[in-house]
Parts: C-alpha cells; sequence; structure tokens
C-alpha cells in the first residue's frame, strides 16, 4: 500500500462527516489534488477516532460491507472524506479491505476492541502509523520535549509542510490514547512528555507508566523491528505473547585499528517478556529456541 493512499491531502479540515461533505472534500483531478498537498500527506483521523470507528463494524461478523460503513459513519457515500477515513484504518492496521465490497475487523482491529489487552493493542496499532512512529522513536521517553523541538522535527524529518499543527494535534491524541503520552493532549503546552509503552496485561491505553531503575528505562520497539528480533531469538512463535524492548540507555567500546581507522561496538540490552500459557511446557521450548540461535545464558 502506498502512503498516498492512506493519507488525506494536506490542508483539508478535520470532519466527522455532513450530508454533503464528500462533495466538497474530493479534488477535482488528479493535478489539484497533488497541487493542494504541499507536502507529506498523513492519517485522517486520530487513533482514538479509528476506535470510534470500529465499533460501527458488526460486532459479530466482524465485517460490513463499504456502502453500510459510510452509511455508519455518516456519509451519503463511500467516497470523498469516507475514503480517507478507511486508509487512516488501514494505517493503523485496524481493516482489511482487499477489496471494494466490505471492510473487516484485522486481527489487531479485534484486539483492540474486544482484546484482554487493549493497551497493547492500540499501541501497536499507534506504530503502525509509519510518521507517528518516527516523531515517538526519536524523542526521548519521560523527558521534557519543547513542543517547537517537535514541531521542528515534524517540518524537518517528517516532510510535512504544511497543516503541521493539524499533524501534531493527532499524534498527540493518538498517543494519549495508546497511553504514550504523559498527561493530556493539548497541542498548546510548551513541554511534552512522553512514555515508554505500557506492559502487556493493561486493559487501558491510560495505565501508568512502567517504571525501571535509574539507568535502566527500556523502550518499546518499533513494529517493524520486533519481528527481526524475534526471529534471531528463534521466538517467532511467540510473537503473538510477547514484549520487546530496548534498553534506552547503552555502553560502547572505541578502538583505533591499523590506518587509523576507528571501530565503535555498541551494546544496549533487549528484553523480550513472554506471557506464558503454560509455563512448563513454553520454558523448555524457549531455552531450546536460544540455544539452536548460539545465544547463551
Amino acid at each position: 500500500m502506498k502512503q498516498e493512499e492512506a493519507t488525506a491531502p494536506v490542508g483539508e479540515a478535520r470532519d466527522a462527516g455532513t450530508p454533503t461533505d464528500d462533495a466538497e472534500a474530493k479534488p477535482k483531478n488528479a493535478a489539484s489534488r497533488e497541487k493542494r498537498r504541499h507536502g507529506k500527506g498523513f492519517v485522517y483521523i486520530s487513533l482514538k477516532d479509528c476506535d470510534d470507528a470500529l465499533k460501527k463494524i458488526d460486532p459479530n461478523a466482524k465485517t460490513m460491507s463499504v456502502g453500510q460503513f459510510a452509511s455508519s459513519l455518516g456519509h451519503n457515500a463511500p467516497k470523498g472524506r469516507f475514503q480517507h477515513k478507511v486508509d487512516a484504518l488501514k494505517t493503523f492496521g485496524l481493516i482489511e479491505n482487499d477489496t471494494s465490497e466490505v471492510v473487516t475487523l484485522s486481527q489487531l482491529g479485534e484486539d483492540m476492541l474486544y482484546g484482554a489487552d487493549k493497551a497493547k493493542a492500540r499501541t501497536t496499532a499507534f506504530l503502525n502509523c509509519a510518521e507517528f512512529k518516527k516523531l515517538y522513536v526519536d524523542f526521548p521517553k519521560s523527558h521534557d520535549n519543547a513542543r517547537d523541538d517537535l514541531l521542528n522535527y515534524v517540518r524537518a524529518k517528517i516532510g510535512i509542510v504544511t497543516e503541521v499543527d493539524r499533524f501534531y494535534r493527532l499524534f498527540l491524541e493518538s498517543a494519549a490514547y495508546a497511553g504514550l503520552l504523559e498527561g493530556t493532549a493539548n497541542p498548546d503546552a510548551k513541554i511534552v512528555r512522553l512514555r515508554s509503552a505500557p506492559m502487556s496485561g493493561g486493559s487501558s491505553g491510560n495505565s501508568a507508566p512502567v517504571t525501571e531503575e535509574a539507568g535502566e528505562q527500556y523502550a518499546v520497539l518499533p513494529a517493524d523491528e520486533v519481528d527481526d528480533l524475534l526471529d534471531g531469538a528463534g521466538l517467532t512463535e511467540f510473537k503473538q505473547r510477547s514484549e520487546v524492548r530496548q534498553r534506552a540507555t547503552g555502553r560502547f567500546t572505541l578502538e583505533v585499528g591499523e590506518g587509523g581507522r576507528i571501530t565503535i561496538e555498541i551494546t544496549r540490552p533487549i528484553r523480550i517478556t513472554v506471557k506464558p500459557e503454560n509455563l512448563i511446557a513454553d520454558l523448555p521450548r524457549i531455552l531450546e529456541a536460544l540455544n539452536q540461535k548460539g545465544l547463551q545464558a
């Protein structure tokens, strides 16, 4: 899926949907749409709004026709601003929409609505949005981050040229709903404090941040790095029950070799937490998998 398909035209005001908004939101042609963008596009609605939209899908069948879904969200037809909302749901990984006829809850969407660990599902969905993930990962957690620094980063590193304030507001709202923001989502606050992802087992995205001993804070890893790390440890089969974190601080060694070549080796421990279904059965399988990958205690 191309990023353009998962984003709304920059400059489009956020709207819950009205009977006439679809015609107004649709550019006359592709050229005019590109002219309006003036920079990178991004999701149209926040993660919380996506969660609210998901609740309109039949909870028993877990699927709904596109027309019915559009109507349930207040749109006359499945186009225009409705399509932007569908694209946002796809970006967060909450629906499957392989055809133009139906929308179906993804496994992550089901977990976020009905799962036992909604906090983990919200975190995963938040990190599925590449732009949100980049901003979140590149700023320290439990630290005073200046609003201006965040906004400058959005412009310079993410490529949002116009509608920076709207992107920033959606980021804060989504981070708060995922439990990754300390305090309320106030886009005017001069200082912003992000928090590490809540541990598995919480029932709310507003659960308290995980506390670590000083200098031992572990931060949640981006979703696209988790698979590789679990595979490297031989623990892919435990993916749905695992949380992977990396220590925020580390150690390095520096050597100067022949010809003045400088070699730097950085060590930042990885922590994998597996939620066991059967401790007696799971433990030997985990130890065997680690040993097969050449990892030693």
